[in-house]
């Protein structure tokens, strides 16, 4: 098991990174890993995703041994806002809230390389969005420019599982 705290303070910088173990290597089998970031009160936590690389699979994260859980709060009991499994582009996620779970879960014969990410700590009336060639749904954003090989269907089945 490996847990990570990320915390805003007055101090410290408001943005960073972070990896899935021995990212960007082949993570470990068996493995669950704890992302909990907590913001100050007025700011949420703004995740990109800059890259997934999990287990081989189909595009459902039903049945897929590897995933990335992202709870919009500070434990796996809070609401679900994103299920994530699958090789793609940037995607954003944004906390409604001062706190934000992420939980991965690696359990396959065949880890993949992992996932590396960014997060910000930003204030609660800086809605902007870096990139304004992104298309919001729910909590997520995509680039608008996707992969030719990647069709609407394909990313409403990767989001099946939220």
């Amino acid at each position: 098991m490996c847990d990570y705290q990320f915390e805003s303070t007055e101090q410290g910088p408001a943005y960073g990174k972070f990896y899935s173990p021995r990212y960007p290597s082949s993570y470990p089998k068996n493995i669950r890993c704890s992302y909990r970031f907590r913001a100050r009160s007025q700011e949420r936590i703004r995740i990109i995703f800059e890259g997934i690389f999990l287990q081989k699979g189909d595009l459902s994260c039903l049945n897929r041994a590897d995933l990335i859980r992202i709870y919009d709060g500070k434990t796996s009991s809070d609401p679900a806002i994103g299920v994530l499994c699958n090789e793609g582009g940037e995607i954003e996620i944004l906390s409604t809230g001062s706190e934000l779970f992420i939980e991965f879960v690696a359990n396959s014969d065949t880890p993949g390389q992992g996932f590396k990410a960014r997060y910000q700590f930003q204030t609660m009336e800086n809605n902007n969005i870096e990139n304004q060639n992104a298309n919001r749904l729910g909590g997520f954003s995509f680039p608008t420019e996707v992969e030719p090989s990647v069709s609407e269907a394909s990313v409403n089945n990767m989001l099946k599982g939220i």
